[in-house]
């Protein structure tokens, strides 16, 4: 018994000490082996942003169409409208000109808005678009200005609502019937109220009377009149969204009661949708004939939603710039002019179908 005792406790202390001598063993062997160094952060080509789309199918290369950043003509662009024979007009905020770039590049000035003598605020002009043969520009400080080309000169339509100042008149269109509809955010105009901060749409009729029929949004900026003269879509600038008010337009599946406003000043709904990626908002917005809608935005591009809204592609601009603005103009009116605010550039694609606003505003027939 005894001696059974022995050999157990020897065979313990033998697996034991093994044990031990193992142990001891490897970790002499770990202490001599470096750990892995550690992972570093990927390189910046390797990050993808997240949530940023892809280019959208069917566009072509984009590639520089002018480079005016040394000119007075090119600082900080906005605006964007082609005339009838095809020369790119635009703004520039921080110098008052507005001029256009003829189909190969030229740069012509024409005129600057800001007052002379340097009497009263600057213009700070910003949306363009032709109408009946004439420009309509939106400015911060000076309202609704219009340009008659043939006669060469500039007149102001709308400067108040109700005897106030405006805000800050951003951007414009015109729908199928001649009515204008125009943004106006607070925060870069004179406004009435430095209290008062939500933006308003107006609407300036083809029978002369100015109504304002949007009163809310944190910043609306690009404006636009959807193909079927349905929808006016806008840039909520400062809440990274795009909105889409619905024009009542008489009765429906979803309203069998309601009735028509010819005045297209009634709407019969409002959607919050198309919430983009980024730090930066939609600014200057363009359908196309296909109902697909195209919105500059603050990242430095060009971002397309479908008919219902959803982010489909996106277009960077190849120096990294702000987009504020674009047009589409060229061959077919299917290339996109976008431009690079405070590089003084402005780069074209090819896009997939023509936009809905050709050469002297005219609206193209919608294609389905």
């Amino acid at each position: 018994m005894i001696a059974r005792l022995g050999s157990v406790v020897c065979a313990l202390t033998l697996a034991v000490c093994g044990s031990a001598a193992t142990m001891r063993s490897a970790s002499a062997q770990d202490q001599s082996v470096s750990p892995p160094p550690l992972v570093g952060p990927p390189s910046p080509e390797q990050v993808r942003p997240w949530g940023l789309p892809p280019p959208p199918p069917g566009i072509g290369p984009v590639t520089l169409f002018a480079d005016i950043h040394d000119k007075p003509q090119g600082k900080f662009l906005e605006g964007g409208a082609f005339d009838k024979t095809g020369n790119f007009w635009f703004v520039a905020i921080d110098s008052g000109w507005v001029s256009y770039l003829t189909p190969d590049a030229k740069l012509v000035p024409v005129f600057n808005c800001n007052p002379q003598g340097d009497i009263g605020p600057a213009c700070e002009p910003q949306g363009t678009r032709w109408h009946d043969g004439k420009l309509y520009l939106t400015t911060r400080h000076l309202g609704i200005l219009v340009y008659d080309p043939e006669a060469k000169k500039l007149s102001s339509l709308v400067s108040t609502f109700r005897n106030q100042l405006f805000k800050g008149p951003n951007d414009l269109d015109f729908d199928a019937e001649g009515n204008l509809y125009f943004t106006d955010p607070w925060g870069t105009g004179p406004g009435p109220d430095a209290a008062d901060r939500a933006g308003a749409v107006y609407q300036y009729s083809k029978d002369r009377i100015l109504r304002r029929i949007i009163s809310t949004g944190s910043f609306p900026n690009g404006i636009s009149v959807s193909p079927d003269n349905g929808t006016l879509a806008v840039a909520d600038y400062a809440s990274n969204r795009m909105l889409y008010y619905s024009f009542l337009k008489g009765p429906q599946t979803a309203c069998s009661q309601c009735g028509a406003d010819p005045s297209h000043t009634t709407f019969f709904f409002a959607t919050a949708g198309s919430y983009n990626p980024g730090n930066g908002g939609p600014d200057g917005i363009h359908y196309d004939v296909r109902g697909n809608l195209w919105a500059a935005c603050g990242i430095g591009g060009v971002i397309e939603y479908d008919p219902r809204g959803i982010i489909i592609g996106y277009v960077p601009l190849p120096n990294g710039d702000v987009a504020t603005n674009f047009a589409f103009g060229g061959e077919n009116n299917q290339y996109i002019y976008m431009e690079g605010a405070v590089s003084g550039t402005i780069y074209k694609f090819k896009a997939p179908y023509p936009g809905l606003i050709g050469p002297g505003g005219e609206r193209l027939a919608a294609q389905h």
